[in-house]
This record gives structure tokens, sequence and C-alpha cells, in this order.
């Protein structure tokens, strides 16, 4: 695995980070990491374009040459979807072209090492790693995010201009397909080099011209969506929604003319009301922000053997994967536990083992020794078999 120095913020601290920045303004950070992270090629990027199960896309801006940085609009963009062909950049030129791989993080595990350096962050706010390569004059235009995002600078130079959070933009469309907003007044403008960090807060509009040919690093943060939890609760096999209306001394002779009762939506409101109670909402939020996009990319055991290797991990020390999604809620006298979008029970004595792992990624030897051994054993197995965990490498 390769190894990188970062420092994501500079100088400035996590509180002054969360407090004053995070989902509110924009911040460049210069020499976030030691110089270019360089953690996957041109080459590499161009091959994961060509596989079924990975989210690609290929953009293509035919510019002005008098005027590169031209009005969207009077642009000609194109827009390829993968699985992209061989030959597919063999006809691109040397400029006005952009690839982007989304969620690459689960395929190319040397961009997990991004992930470390947002230890100031909740892990389970982390979304994927997107990586896009630009040639000159490449770009997606001015475009809006609806998601945080710090964009690391890898190879090459790119141009970024920022505006602030909810600036009013006009949004356009020069492709069906690739939303844009009109070029705005830019509170940022520069050039960023390898290494440079920028943090864009959601709704905040942004553009990117590469000046050279270029690799980006694009961290994105999710947020939960409250169709997903509601999905969540649906589909829980512990409540029921057999519910049913009863209209008796209710309906009156008018009613069988189409008209519906009054009360319904109310008593909809009182059924719904008795069935989301706190304990489920709280479970159902919790599993739907620690679900991974690609499961299968952990590798799971089987129960007899995720107990063996939890037994091993007590002598050993137990190492959380990088994409594993480990949170919790403190309810009443448990802690309410998730373990890759997966729901379990645990005494609240567990919260440290959880903190502790999320915070370094490890739990040594001599730290399992001092957490009560009953509920960790038990801990350490789901996550064994869930591949949330592993034993540390010899």
């Amino acid at each position: 695995m390769v190894q990188i120095e970062s420092n994501m913020l500079g100088d400035m601290s996590p509180e002054e980070f969360l407090s004053d920045y995070w989902q509110k303004k924009p911040l460049l950070i210069r020499g976030g990491f030691s110089g270019d992270p360089a953690l996957i090629t041109a080459e590499e990027l161009a091959g994961y374009s060509l596989d079924d199960d990975i989210e690609s896309r290929l953009i293509q801006n035919k510019v002005n040459r008098q005027n590169p940085e031209q009005h969207s609009q009077h642009q000609r963009w194109q827009l390829s979807h993968g699985p992209l062909q061989e030959d597919t950049f063999e006809n691109l030129g040397e400029e006005n072209w952009t690839l982007l791989v989304q969620s690459l993080d689960y395929f190319h595990p040397p961009l997990q090492e991004l992930t470390k350096a947002c230890h100031f962050l909740p892990r389970w706010r982390l979304d994927d790693i997107m990586v896009s390569f630009a040639t000159a004059n490449g770009g997606v235009g001015p475009h809006l995010d609806k998601y945080d995002v710090f964009l690391v600078q890898g190879e090459g130079q790119r141009r970024w201009r920022v505006g602030y959070k909810g600036q009013k933009v006009s949004s356009i469309n020069p492709h069906p397909q690739i939303a844009q907003v009109e070029p705005f007044e830019a509170t940022i403008d520069v050039i960023v080099n390898p290494g440079d960090v920028l943090y864009i807060p959601p709704g905040t509009p942004h553009w990117g011209i590469s000046i050279d040919n270029s690799i980006c690093y694009s961290i994105g943060f999710r947020a939960p969506n409250i169709g997903s939890i509601l999905d969540s609760i649906l589909s829980s096999a512990s409540l029921e929604f057999d519910s049913l209306w009863h209209d008796e001394g209710k309906l009156k002779k008018y009613h069988a003319l189409g008209a519906l009762h009054s009360e319904l939506p109310e008593w909809s409101q009182q059924e719904i009301a008795k069935l989301l109670n706190k304990r489920e909402l709280l479970i159902a939020s919790g599993k739907t922000v620690t679900e991974l996009k690609y499961p299968e990319m952990l590798e799971t055991v089987s129960l007899a053997k995720s107990q063996e290797l939890s037994e091993i991990a007590m002598s050993e020390g137990v190492v959380l994967h990088p994409l594993a999604r480990i949170a919790y809620f403190e309810y009443e006298q448990a802690l309410l536990t998730f373990i890759n979008g997966i729901y379990f029970q645990f005494p609240k004595g567990l919260a440290e083992a959880i903190q502790k792992l999320n915070q370094n990624l490890v739990l040594s030897k001599n730290e399992l020794e001092e957490l009560p051994r009953l509920p960790l054993g038990e801990f350490l197995t789901h996550g064994f078999a869930l591949g949330a965990l592993s034993l540390p490498e010899a």
C-alpha cells in the first residue's frame, strides 16, 4: 500500500475548520499533501474506464482557440458513458477532454490513503473518491454539487474559480446530460499545484480548467437522505404495516359520491407516528448512513472463521478496513451499533473500541485487553464476518 504524508488542513485546527468553513465557505489549503500524491496513473485510470462494473464518463469540450474560457453555451460539449473502448483514447487529441471515474477507492486500494487524511470528519459521511484526468483546457465547466468535496490536486496544474455558498447562478445544459451554471463572480481564483487542496461546500459554484495534463482526486461526502431512511423503515421486518382504517360511525351518504373522509389524513399521520418511534428511526438512520456502495468489495468470511479471527485478534490487535463504516447511537442503556449497514446491539462499554477504531483505524493488543471481553468478542466476530476488520499485516 502506498503511504502519503498529509496535513489536510494545513495549520488550521479541525475545530476552526468545522466552525468556520465546513458547509459554510470554500477554503484553499496550499500543500495539504507533500507534493503529488501519485496514487494512480492516467493509464491506470483509462484502464478502469473500460470496466463494466465501474462508473465512468468522458467529457469533451470543443473551444474557440482564441478564447478557451469562453461562455460554456458557445462550446460544443460531448459526453460518453463507460465502459469505454480501448480505441476511444486514440482519437481524442491532446487537449479539451476529461476522463472521470467514480468510486475508485473501492477498486484501487492506494486511493484509500486519501480517506485517512479526513480523520477530523465522521467516517460515515465519506461517500467515495472520484478521479479525473484532464488534458489542457479540459474540464466539466462551471457547475454546482449537492455534497461537500475536497479537491486534491495530483500531477499537473488546474485553474479553479470558486464562488460562495448560495450564490445566485443560472442553470444551463449545454448537453442534455451535462448540468452547468453560467459563468459567475469568483471569490477564489487560483492555480493549484500538486498537493494543494480545495474544499468546496455544497451549493457553491466552481469551475476548473486544466492547465496541462493533470489529475484531480475528489473526496466526496454524503449526507443522509430522508427517502433512503424511509425506505429502510419500510423494509424493516420488525414493523407491522397492517393497521386498517375503520369508518364505522363516520360515513355519510355523500361519501358514496366520491368524497374522501376528512379524518383519513389525520388517521394516517397518527398510525405512522406510532410506527416511527425514536428507536426505529435511529436504527433506520444508522443502517442508511453506514451502507456501502459496493459491499461485495470487502472480503466477508463465515461465522466460524470470524470467531477464530476474533480469538487471534485478542493477542495481535485488529485493523479497520479503510472502506468500512462503523458507527453507533447511545440509546437508553444500549449501544445501537451499525457495521456496513447491518444493525447490532451492544452494551455501552463498547463505545471506546469503536471510537478508537474510527480515529486510528487500529486497536492494539494492549487496547483490546483494556476493554470488556464479552461484548468485544462478539463485536470483533461480526466485524470480521462483514469484512470491516482484519488482522494486522505481519
